[in-house]
């Protein structure tokens, strides 16, 4: 039985469609992209400038649990749910199997808390309840998803785990030295200040995608503005070495 895979995306974020389409089609899994109209995207996120860009929004955990009840409803034992900025490689589901026996399992973030931008989930009612609880503390709280799963999951009472940080791992954990099946693109928020964040951290995921995997057939799908963002993240990013290594 092919596991379920559901990512969200919208038009502006189809270069990481076309990519994510293409390497996470591995045998074992079942692609299940949730499109989510632009218009949606653009109201909730970067709604805060002082914020993370996520900051307030329920768009992700409104997906989890539609994602949970589709799958109980089809009798699947697991999920996985993800973001669209992964550099996928093969061999995805072989490293899943050691975390099996766990209800959820998340990203292992650089502080030990759990990441939610790559998840495998079991839809069970525990599961689902759990996600229901960080909706309903949402709605009364406004805040971060991310951190008000972390702030509830002391309280679930199934078994949940961190995946290896090496293995699914994201830019921010990567030591570079044992291979990686997936990783997770996460942004410095270069341009934060100037109201240019979104710009930027399209350009500098795309930029850490090309060192993993060859992008020449989604380029296409990179607007104009973008690839002058990529440029002038590009010089960033130079000059912030050269001056690192002259130290």
């Amino acid at each position: 039985m092919q596991v379920p895979w559901y990512f969200m995306w919208s038009e502006k974020y189809r270069f990481f469609y076309e990519i994510i389409k293409n390497t996470a089609n591995q045998p074992e899994f079942e692609l299940k992209p949730i499109e989510v109209q632009q218009s949606v995207f653009d109201d909730e996120l970067y709604a805060v400038p002082t914020e993370h860009f996520w900051y307030g929004s329920m768009i992700k955990v409104d997906m989890v649990i539609n994602s949970l009840l589709e799958a109980a409803a089809l009798s699947k034992p697991y999920i996985l749910f993800s973001d669209i900025d992964l550099v996928v490689k093969p061999g995805v589901n072989q490293a899943l199997q050691p975390y099996l026996e766990n209800e959820m399992v998340f990203l292992n973030e650089a502080d030990s808390k759990a990441g939610i931008e790559f998840m495998l989930l079991r839809p069970t009612e525990s599961v689902i309840g759990f996600w229901k609880m960080v909706r309903n503390r949402m709605v009364g709280q406004k805040g971060l998803d991310h951190d008000h799963v972390n702030d509830l999951l002391p309280s679930f009472g199934g078994q949940w785990a961190r995946f290896d940080q090496d293995i699914f791992t994201s830019t921010k954990t990567w030591a570079g030295i044992s291979p990686f099946v997936v990783m997770q693109l996460q942004c410095s928020r270069i341009g934060k200040e100037e109201g240019l964040e979104e710009q930027f951290n399209m350009a500098e995921r795309i930029f850490i995608s090309a060192q993993h995997i060859d992008l020449e057939p989604y380029m296409q799908y990179v607007t104009t503005e973008t690839i002058s963002f990529l440029y002038t993240f590009q010089e960033i990013y130079l000059r912030s070495h050269e001056s690192a290594s002259n130290l």
